[in-house]
């Protein structure tokens, strides 16, 4: 994990108890994982190849993408991509040749909520030839709305860490033969500017594309980019629309509040924002650091009573947080090992599993070399490894996890009364 790139450092004195106070610093990342840039994949159109073709490539490198639906329109085999962590987002009800009515802003989100089951429904919106049918209306219905290349709205076509000045207009590049294949050029401007760029694709050449035949890109222009981004992913993060959206807005209205209490082998605090609407929860983790005090080799974190994946790297201790999720633990567990025990347990996990409906309010993924859950806020998680020995046992705290990284293999992963196979 890079400790480098942009990030906002909020300073909290810890009083750790009666006799001594300990000054601890909790760092909150600018991008996901102390990244350096964002980046976003978003598809038009309904296109069979963008499940077929695409969302698998996407699988292949363990990232997700956004795909913009015309509810008019084929939604055939969309359902799993969302199952899979997909985002699945608003392009109207009718692709209208000029703007769209303001009356689809509303409709084509409830229409895309009845038909697709995903973590907090349809959360942002793309608008058909790029015209914005009214911010008022956008923003009452979604956390964004993305335009097209931004360079032909006078809009730069890289956002900086902050977002667009108009959450409304997010802007996008154009890819294919209407736009662009040079995919890395973008992405290491981003890199090196510490911001966020997001793709504009339809159809794909040479494949299936039904409605979505504007602009074809190559399949593997698409496939190359995801790989540059894979072998850079210290400094890049993948993510659909959505997930950027919603970090940023967190990130920007996060604080830290320290808490008394605890003693030299743990600091506690919360993280807080005061994001409120009626749109979303804005419960997207949001990634966090500290220094990792002299002699802490064996730690935990636990927000509440959920244990969160926790790693340590060039002397901070990193690990993703929900904001207003409760209290979080960060504790020497060499030093708490007399008053507390590891339990390493059995279960028939891998012959209990069963049939999950495709349409699962919830989804279990792999993202880069962890395994995801996402949509099950306050469920019970449990990991197992191949052989039914028990690894992780916690609980979904916001809209998406991370409940378990580690080496390759297969793993069965206990949401509730379900489980599911997942391999890293």
């Amino acid at each position: 994990m890079s400790t480098k790139g942009s990030k906002i450092s909020l300073a909290a004195a810890l009083v750790l108890g009666s006799s001594a106070a300990f000054a601890q610093t909790v760092e909150i990342a600018t991008w996901s994982g102390f990244r350096k840039a964002a980046v976003s994949f978003t598809f038009d159109d309904n296109a069979p190849s963008q499940v077929n073709d695409v969302a698998p490539v996407f699988d292949k490198y363990g990232y997700k993408a956004t795909f913009n639906l015309v509810t008019g329109w084929s939604m055939s085999g969309f359902q799993d991509l969302a199952s899979n962590g997909h985002e699945i987002a608003s392009h109207s009800d009718s692709h209208p040749s000029g703007t769209m009515p303001v009356s689809e802003v509303a409709s084509s989100k409830q229409k895309i909520n009845a038909a697709i089951s995903q973590q907090y429904g349809c959360l942002t919106i793309a608008y058909p030839n790029c015209n914005n049918p009214g911010a008022s209306e956008v923003l009452q219905n979604y956390i964004a709305g993305r335009i097209c290349n931004g360079q032909w709205q006078g809009i730069d076509d890289l956002m900086t860490a902050d977002g667009p000045a108009d959450w409304s207009k997010a802007p996008a590049i154009m890819t294919g033969t209407q736009g662009t294949s040079d995919f890395k050029t973008y992405m290491q401007k981003a890199v090196n500017q510490g911001g966020w760029v997001m793709f504009l694709t339809h159809g794909i050449t040479g494949k299936n594309n039904g409605n979505a035949s504007y602009s074809p890109t190559n399949l593997s222009d698409i496939e190359s980019a995801l790989l540059w981004a894979n072998q850079n992913d210290s400094y890049v993060w993948v993510a659909p629309f959505r997930n950027v959206a919603m970090y940023v807005k967190e990130r920007k209205a996060a604080f830290i509040d320290p808490m008394d209490g605890g003693n030299a082998d743990s600091y506690t605090f919360e993280l807080k924002h005061s994001i409120a609407d009626n749109i979303s929860k804005y419960d997207y983790p949001l990634s966090l650091r500290m220094a990792k005090p002299t002699g802490w080799e064996n730690i935990q974190v636990m927000q509440e009573n959920a244990e969160l994946e926790a790693s340590m790297a060039d002397g901070y201790i990193y690990f993703d947080a929900v904001p207003n999720a409760g209290k979080i633990t960060v504790s020497n567990m060499d030093a708490l090992s007399s008053s507390s025990s590891a339990e390493e347990s059995s279960s028939s996990a891998t012959t209990a599993l069963l049939d999950v409906p495709s349409a699962f309010p919830f989804a279990v993924y792999v993202s880069g070399n962890a395994i995801m859950v996402s949509g099950a806020e306050g469920m019970p998680v449990t990991v197992f490894n191949a052989l039914g020995h028990q690894l992780r046992s916690t609980k979904v705290l916001g809209c998406e996890q991370k409940v378990f990284s580690g080496a390759k293999g297969l793993y069965i992963v206990k949401v509730g009364g379900h489980a599911f196979k997942v391999r890293l």
